[in-house]
């Protein structure tokens, strides 16, 4: 089977390729199910779950633009993760009654809020750095050489390159250390272990 790299898949989803969507609907579609079907939905809950995630990451894609610093399945399953949870909140009865309706949360799905959770301070913290800082960063994070990132950018060498991540990276990790929510999830992750 044929992998894209994130990049592609955005790119492919954006131009409506065929093939490009096929392969998001093989590899991610699965797990989507399966996290449907486990928490109280049926097959046509998780095509409808799966068909809208898939409309929401398109107008994402193709009204503010996508920059993903984690693989697109992570994306989609948490996109597809967070809709499910708003359907499922819909169809309780009342907010004082729990019902069958409640969520069975596994220890993989916990795990999936920790990720999820995680990812959201990390991206937080992404979008506050400088545009020069991101677009480094996000070279780096797709394996670029020191030599790619120097071209693209504009660096008169490879040190100032090294550098300059170096600096942006301390600067990412330092922020994200420091929010309270962060260090909150480490706590639980550790009382949990």
């Amino acid at each position: 089977m044929v992998e894209y790299s994130t990049i592609e898949i955005i790119r492919g989803i954006a131009k409506r390729k065929e093939r490009i969507i096929n392969h998001v609907y093989r590899t991610c579609y699965p797990d989507i199910r399966k996290l449907i079907l486990t928490n109280t939905g049926n097959e046509h809950d998780a095509e409808d779950i799966f068909q809208e995630t898939m409309l929401k990451v398109y107008q994402k894609i193709t009204e503010h633009g996508l920059e993903l610093t984690c693989k697109f399945k992570t994306y989609l399953y948490s996109v597809s993760r967070f809709l499910w949870l708003q359907e499922l909140e819909k169809r309780k009865p009342s907010r004082n009654r729990q019902d069958n309706v409640d969520v069975i949360i596994d220890e993989n799905d916990r795990k999936n809020t920790r990720e999820d959770e995680n990812l959201r301070i990390y991206e937080t913290h992404f979008r506050e750095l400088s545009k020069e800082c991101q677009k480094v960063l996000n070279m780096y994070f797709q394996n670029a050489s020191m030599e790619e990132i120097c071209v693209a950018i504009g660096y008169k060498n490879v040190q100032i390159a090294k550098d300059k991540k170096y600096r942006c990276k301390k600067t990412l990790m330092t922020r994200i250390y420091n929010n309270p929510e962060f260090k909150k999830l480490q706590n639980e992750i550790h009382l949990a272990g």
